[in-house]
């Protein structure tokens, strides 16, 4: 049984002193595999007087000093990407392909364009009389997820490193394996004592760490919720903060799109990592004359995602990530059928050997009308809603129905065409056609998504202040 017991403060691991440790459950079997041994309050602030002091000496850092740091995490974390893998797989169910093609790399991406971005913010500028400094914004809490752990740690981690600032992290105990890694990476990176720290535990060692007064900055992702609370709370102080919430997503197929490229690459954006992604396509926005088409070619295409074990290189579709999750799911699923949408496919049967695991096989609704809860709330789950529209205004209608506003695609044999759609979404970030991941660009949401950006420079600027020196 593996056991987290151990923050990170001044450079060192130190024993967490909580008393009531947490399971980490092994979601394709439904077994304890691990424990998480929580800090207490005074874990937290020994964390928070850690990022303090390096705070006050990483802020004088030099530029070339930032980045050459980055580089050397980045080799560190690349050491360990065969762990991180396995921990993934073992912790969240991920599937090893998954995590050896999106989970390692885009965190490998994201240090490398942190360092990029370094000389791409205007660090100073001249306006008449005025010297203008973008300055460091202190110390910085982070609460990341265990859908993307990795990711999400080095999205919030890297910038801060990058903009002069110390970070506090806490990950989420349920797959606290990919944090172990990252930070014995930053262990072996040479950093400085305090630039990047961690504490363990649930929602109370968070609001501990979003309340301390030594804290400046607060940047979370997870649920909208949750979002909410993280910012009254962190009102109290007026202290900024960054939220990368939920997500409703549409994919919308206008009607000359390849259909046999476009369905293929929305059921992957649904269906991997089990739709349990911020930036999911959940809702499929067709033509109706090519309906009866689309519903054949997902039914199809839903063959080629079989349930296994997230460890097995041929296992597409791991479990979700706990019981919790599997049970949300699971009933959503249950009260779209009886709110009317319409089964047109569904793939995958649990293999018996995992029958007490937390698997969800993938499913495709359609008939699903704006209304419907499954049309509305974020599943997190491998499932995809059809709706289906007469006109291009409608498509349009139907997209923007959501609260919800982080991503979306749009398909059409005719770039302009799509380009001028995405321009009517109502989203942080379209992609158009299937383009390329680019961690380059800024990456956060509208509405009930959030708000702030990461990645890049856009997540350095994120972290800095301004201060005008009138007469400088």
């Amino acid at each position: 049984m593996r056991r987290y017991d151990s923050f990170y403060a001044n450079g060192a691991f130190v024993r967490s002193e909580g008393t009531s440790a947490m399971p980490v459950v092994d979601p394709s079997t439904g077994r304890t595999i691990g424990e998480v041994v929580p800090c207490t309050q005074e874990n937290v602030d020994q964390a928070v007087r850690s990022a303090c002091a390096g705070s006050e000496a990483w802020s004088q850092s030099t530029l070339e000093e930032r980045s050459e740091a980055l580089t050397r995490l980045h080799a560190e974390l690349l050491k360990r990407t065969d762990e991180a893998v396995s921990l993934l797989a073992r912790e969240m169910g991920c599937p090893v392909w998954l995590g050896q093609l999106m989970q390692v790399p885009m965190a490998l991406k994201g240090l490398q364009f942190a360092r990029d971005g370094i000389p791409q913010v205007t660090w100073i500028e001249q306006i008449g009389n005025g010297r203008v400094e973008r300055v460091p914004a202190g110390v910085v809490a982070a609460i990341t997820p265990w859908n993307f752990p990795l990711h999400q740690i080095v999205a919030k981690v890297a910038p801060a490193i990058a903009a002069g600032c110390s970070i506090v992290l806490k990950p989420s105990e349920v797959s606290p394996g990919a944090a172990q890694v990252f930070m014995e990476a930053v262990q072996c990176s040479g950093l400085p004592p305090g630039v990047v720290n961690m504490v363990w535990g649930g929602p109370d060692v968070g609001d501990r760490l979003v309340r301390h007064p030594d804290v400046r900055h607060v940047s979370f992702t997870g649920s909208t919720a949750v979002g909410r609370q993280i910012m009254a709370a962190a009102a109290e102080d007026l202290k900024p903060v960054t939220l990368e919430l939920g997500g409703k997503s549409a994919a919308v197929l206008l009607g000359d799109a390849d259909l046999e490229t476009a369905l293929t690459a929305v059921v992957r954006l649904s269906m991997a990592n089990s739709g349990q992604a911020c930036v999911s396509q959940s809702r499929l926005i067709a033509p109706r004359g090519l309906l009866e088409q689309i519903e054949g070619r997902l039914g199809a295409a839903l063959e080629s995602w079989p349930l296994g074990d997230p460890l097995d290189a041929s296992t597409r579709l791991g479990p979700v990530a706990s019981r919790s999750q599997h049970e949300r799911v699971l009933a959503m699923v249950a009260r779209a059928r009886e709110q009317g949408a319409r089964l047109v496919a569904e793939a995958g049967k649990v293999p018996e050997k995992f029958s007490q695991g937390y698997y969800v096989p993938p499913v495709v609704f359609s008939g699903v009308r704006p209304d419907m809860e499954i049309a509305r709330e974020e599943v997190f789950g491998p499932v995809l809603s059809v709706m289906a529209y007469d006109s291009e205004d409608e498509a349009v209608a139907l997209t923007n129905a959501t609260r919800y506003g982080l991503s979306g695609a749009v398909w059409s044999a005719d770039p302009a065409r799509a380009a001028a759609f995405a321009r009517r979404m109502k989203t942080g970030q379209v992609v158009i056609n299937g383009a390329a991941q680019n961690l380059a660009t800024p990456f956060g949401g509208w509405g009930w998504s959030g708000f702030g950006r990461e990645n890049g420079r856009f997540g350095i600027e994120d972290l800095l202040q301004y201060r005008s020196l009138h007469g400088a």
